[in-house]
């Protein structure tokens, strides 16, 4: 899965830089759409980020990730961040556990 994406001052954690919070939101929303095209329902079970350097507001960045490998229920899933270029801004890595369609609506039902 790739996508383009340009953080703004929506996005400020220091002048001109994304918040690390903001970084964390775009790994793990496009790992959730990478699991939907691999065709599992899953949750985040844990992320792990890691900046290599500064997210810069107003710099376009390219983020691709992959599912890496199964094991039963767990899905590991990697990505990287990267500016014009190649370099690499940042790389995430994170477990998923699939669930089924009762596992959400379990959750509706608590209080």
């Amino acid at each position: 899965m790739h996508a383009a994406l340009t953080f703004d001052e929506r996005h400020v954690g220091a002048p001109g830089i994304a918040h690390g919070g903001a970084v964390a939101t775009v790994f793990d929303d496009l790992f959730g759409f990478t699991l939907f095209i691999v065709g599992e329902l899953a949750v985040t079970r844990s992320l792990q980020v890691e900046y290599l350097a500064p997210v810069r507001l107003g710099t376009d960045y390219t983020v691709v990730a992959k599912l890496d490998r199964r094991e039963g229920r767990r899905l590991h899933v990697d990505a990287h961040l990267s500016e014009p270029g190649g370099r690499e801004i940042a790389t995430a890595s994170a477990l998923f556990m699939t669930v089924t369609l009762e596992h959400f609506a379990r959750a509706l039902e608590q209080p």
